[in-house]
């Protein structure tokens, strides 16, 4: 049987208003050579739901958690353990790939070992381009002091090759951020991450969506607490020296936004913690 290149990995959790727009996106790389794996989270028959909506390609894999909003890095776990692909990559089920995402992806993951792009944010209603606060580099390849600062966004717009990265998992100990961990622990093979500064992934900025909804600064405040936690205990997938130091930095930084926009928020309530963030970021 051939084995794909490159596997896809999509949770799927209330996804059935979004996800035929993800698959039409992954239909129309102009790089064919791969399979998606979509993965129930919800209960629902992704499978049954892309018949009923005459979508029947061979390259569709459908499994399930078999729970209910177990959560995104369990997921994605299940996704990783029966890809056959040697070449890994993501797609959340309310995103979409451009047409060149994996063609264009592809060489740098041959030099580097993994590869992430820019990124497009768009609102999800009006398809209105947003402003975005990633950092830009010069270079083609991030070092563990450069990611956590460039993909400010883009931690889960990753291509990686996992004959070269062994290991890969996601840390479920995370409600958010573990994009970022899992992102950050590819330092522990490579020293290297490859770059492209084109946006090549599309995020759709969706009220209800899990880093947009009423829990999304607890969430999040929670999960940089238990990163600091869990490298106090050595319990953490990154074990990279610079990658482990530089990402304190950057959830230290976190946090303390996260103190200003808890006092603003206050006599402001309509204030924007990423404003907060990129103000302080270039002062």
């Amino acid at each position: 049987m051939h084995c794909p290149l490159i596997s896809i990995i999509t949770p799927a959790y209330k996804a059935k208003g979004t996800i035929l727009r993800a698959f039409t996106s992954v239909l129309q790389q102009d790089f064919q050579d791969w399979e998606l794996i979509i993965i129930s989270d919800d209960g629902q028959d992704y499978g049954r739901f892309f018949d009923e909506n005459l979508i029947v390609d061979e390259r569709l894999i459908f499994t399930s958690t078999a729970k209910i909003r177990s959560g995104s890095s369990n997921a994605r776990n299940k996704g990783l353990e029966i890809a056959r692909g040697r070449y890994i990559a993501c797609l959340d089920a309310d995103d979409t790939f451009k047409p060149k995402k994996l063609s264009t992806m592809l060489p740098l993951v041959e030099k580097y070992g993994a590869a992430v792009s820019d990124i497009e944010i768009r609102d999800n209603d009006s398809n209105l381009l947003l402003e975005k606060f990633n950092q830009s580099s010069a270079k083609d390849f991030l070092t563990p002091q450069d990611l956590p600062w460039v993909c400010v966004h883009t931690c889960s717009l990753y291509l990686c090759d996992r004959t070269k990265i062994p290991d890969l998992f996601y840390d479920i100990d995370f409600p958010r951020m573990q994009d970022f961990v899992f992102l950050m622990s590819f330092f522990n093979s490579l020293e290297v991450i490859g770059f492209t500064p084109e946006p090549l992934h599309v995020y759709y900025k969706r009220e209800g969506s899990s880093c947009n909804s009423a829990d999304t600064h607890a969430m999040f405040h929670q999960s940089k607490l238990n990163f600091l936690e869990k490298l106090a205990n050595k319990n953490i997938s990154i074990k990279n020296e610079l990658a482990k130091a530089e990402a304190k930095r950057l959830i230290e930084f976190s946090l303390a936004i996260d103190d200003i926009y808890d006092r603003e928020v206050v006599n402001n309530p309509k204030i924007d913690w990423e404003d907060i963030f990129k103000g302080q970021l270039s002062t």
